[in-house]
């Protein structure tokens, strides 16, 4: 019986999973959504400066906005703000933008993001 009931429990869990992924498209906020646009910024803005003081820099995310929800290529349009707190060479740094970009599920289920603007 403790087997079933193990079992059970991995397949609800499964169940939900797939189904809060069954819309096929992201939210702007979503985490994996920020950690991909974390990534972009740190390549892009941040590239000059040395990997260890790009590790020391926070992103945090906020005032998310949804433009545009295309469901036929099932891809979200958003805008958010976005700081950078942390040190560079010793010295406090802090940088905030407003971007915009959208967001997609791939075919293998990654999230696919381009910044815009």
């Amino acid at each position: 019986m403790k087997c079933f009931n193990v079992k059970f429990m991995f397949v609800g869990i499964l169940a939900v999973f797939l189904s809060a992924c069954s819309n096929g498209i992201p939210k702007c906020s979503d985490q994996d959504v920020q950690n991909v646009l974390t990534e972009i910024i740190l390549e892009h803005n941040f590239g000059r400066f040395s990997e260890v003081d790009r590790k020391k820099l926070k992103f945090t995310y906020s005032g998310f906005m949804s433009d545009l929800t295309d469901k036929e290529s099932k891809t979200q349009y958003c805008k958010a703000q976005v700081k950078a707190n942390g040190s560079i060479d010793s010295r406090p740094y802090k940088w905030d933008a407003w971007i915009e970009y959208f967001a997609r599920y791939t075919d293998d289920g990654m999230v696919y993001v381009e910044i815009t603007r």
